[in-house]
C-alpha cells in the first residue's frame, strides 16, 4: 500500500511538472511572438503612416479587448476551456496568416494591420481567462505565486528574444522572415494545447447562460475581496506604462532622437532584459512574496522612471532606464498576477482576468487615441503627464491602505 501511495504521488508530481513545464513553453511562445508583431507591426505603421497610425493601431487592439471581453470571460467560465483556447489559438494563426498577405502580398498594408490586430486581440482574450483556468486545475495553490514568477521570466525572455530578433531581422532581412517565425510558434502553441492541456479540460460545461447576469455576479466576487481588487487596478496601471511605451517610442526614437530601427529594438531588448534579470532576482528572494503593499511602491517608482526617461537623451542611458522600467513592470505585474491566481475562485477565473482585460483596454484606448486627438508634436509632455499620475495614484493609494491598518 505504501509503495502505491509512493508510486502515485511520484506520477502526480511529474504530471504537474511536466504540466508547469509546458505553461512556461507556451508563456514563452506566446510573447515571443508578440514580441516581433510589437516591433514589426509598429515599425511598419511608423514607416508607412506615423506614431498616429501606431495609436490607431494599438486603440482597435483595446476597443476590441474591451468589447469582447465580458463575452470571452463568462464564455471561459461557462464552456470547456479546452475548446476556448483551441479557437482563441486559431484566431491568432489565422492573425498571422492576414498579416502574412498584407504585409508581402497586398497593395497596401494599413488595412491589413488593422486586420490583424482585430484578430489577434479576440483570440488573446479567449486564452487569457481559459489558460488561467487551466493553470489552477494543473498547479496546487502553494506553488502558484512561484509559477507566476516562472511564468513573468518566460514572458520576459520571450519578449527579449522576440523584440531582439525583430529588430535584427527588420535590419538586415525583412518583415517576412518575422512573420514567419511568429506562424512557426502559433503552430507549436497549438501542439501544447493539443497534447499538453488537454488533461486540464475538465471545467464548467453548462449549456445556457445568461451573459450579464454572470459578468455581474463575477464582478461581485472582485469587490469582496479587497486585496484582488488592488492587484486588479494595479495591472490595469502597470500596463499603462508599457502601452505608453508601445505607442510613443517609435516616434521617440525616430522624430526625438532621429535614430532609426536598431535602437529601436534596442530599447525594446532593454525593456525585456531589465525585467527578466529582476524576476530573477526575486525567485531567489522569497520574502518578496509576502512583503505588504510592495506592488505599490514599485509602481510610484515606474512613474518616476518614466519621467527620468523623458529628460534623457543619451542612448546607453536610456537603455538603462528603459531595462529598470521594464523590470518594475515585470516584477509588478508577476505579483499581481499571482494575487489573483491564488485569490480568484476557478469557476470565476475567467471573469476576473477578463475584467483585468477590461482595465487594461480602457486604459490603452485613452492611451492609444491620444496622439490622434490631441497630436503628437512632441512624446515627451506624454511620459511626463502619465509617469506624474502613476505615481500619484500609487501614493495615494499606498497612504490610504497604511491608514486603514494603523
Amino acid at each position: 500500500m505504501e509503495k502505491q501511495r509512493e508510486a502515485y504521488d511520484f506520477i502526480q508530481e511529474n504530471t504537474s511538472l511536466l504540466a508547469e513545464f509546458s505553461i512556461l513553453i507556451f508563456v514563452f511562445a506566446s510573447m515571443f511572438s508578440i514580441g516581433l508583431s510589437l516591433v514589426v507591426v509598429s515599425w511598419i505603421a511608423t514607416v508607412e503612416g506615423s506614431i498616429r497610425l501606431v495609436g490607431q493601431l494599438f486603440f482597435v487592439g483595446s476597443a476590441t479587448s474591451l468589447l469582447f471581453s465580458i463575452f470571452a470571460g463568462v464564455v471561459s467560465d461557462s464552456r470547456n476551456r479546452l475548446s476556448v483556447i483551441r479557437v482563441g489559438q486559431g484566431l491568432r494563426v489565422f492573425a498571422v496568416l492576414v498579416l502574412a498577405f498584407g504585409t508581402l502580398a497586398a497593395p497596401t498594408k494599413i488595412p491589413w494591420l488593422f486586420a490583424y490586430t482585430f484578430l489577434f486581440s479576440i483570440g488573446t482574450i479567449l486564452n487569457a481567462g481559459a489558460l488561467d483556468g487551466i493553470i489552477q486545475k494543473a498547479v496546487v495553490e502553494q506553488r502558484r505565486m512561484k509559477l507566476s514568477i516562472r511564468v513573468s521570466i518566460g514572458r520576459q525572455v520571450g519578449m527579449f528574444l522576440g523584440t531582439g530578433a525583430g529588430g535584427l531581422l527588420l535590419h538586415h532581412l525583412d518583415a517576412g522572415w518575422s512573420i514567419c517565425v511568429m506562424g512557426f510558434l502559433m503552430v507549436l502553441q497549438l501542439f501544447i494545447i493539443q497534447t499538453v492541456f488537454s488533461a486540464y479540460q475538465n471545467g464548467p460545461q453548462k449549456r445556457s447562460v445568461e451573459i450579464f447576469q454572470a459578468w455581474k455576479h463575477g464582478v461581485s466576487v472582485i469587490l469582496r475581496d479587497r486585496k484582488l481588487s488592488l492587484s486588479i487596478v494595479c495591472i490595469g496601471l502597470f500596463f499603462s506604462t508599457s502601452q505608453m511605451a508601445n505607442v510613443l517610442v517609435p516616434g521617440f526614437v525616430k522624430d526625438t532622437l532621429n535614430r532609426g530601427s536598431d535602437v529601436y529594438g534596442l530599447l525594446e531588448t532593454a525593456w525585456a532584459v531589465g525585467g527578466g534579470a529582476i524576476l530573477a532576482t526575486a525567485a531567489t528572494q522569497s520574502k518578496i512574496f509576502s512583503k505588504a503593499h510592495y506592488e505599490l511602491i514599485l509602481l510610484i517608482l515606474v512613474g518616476i522612471l518614466m519621467v527620468g526617461f523623458a529628460s534623457l537623451r543619451n542612448v546607453p542611458l536610456l537603455m538603462i532606464t528603459y531595462a529598470l522600467l521594464g523590470g518594475m513592470f515585470a516584477l509588478g505585474r508577476a505579483l499581481c498576477d499571482g494575487h489573483v491566481l491564488v485569490l480568484a475562485p476557478n469557476e470565476e477565473v475567467g471573469r476576473i482576468r477578463a475584467t483585468t482585460t477590461m482595465i487594461v483596454s480602457l486604459f490603452g484606448m485613452l492611451i492609444y487615441i491620444a496622439p490622434t486627438l490631441i497630436g503628437v508634436s512632441s512624446t515627451i509632455p506624454y511620459y511626463i503627464l502619465w509617469g506624474l499620475f502613476v505615481t500619484t495614484i500609487g501614493t495615494v493609494m499606498l497612504l490610504i491602505l497604511i491608514n486603514k491598518n494603523q
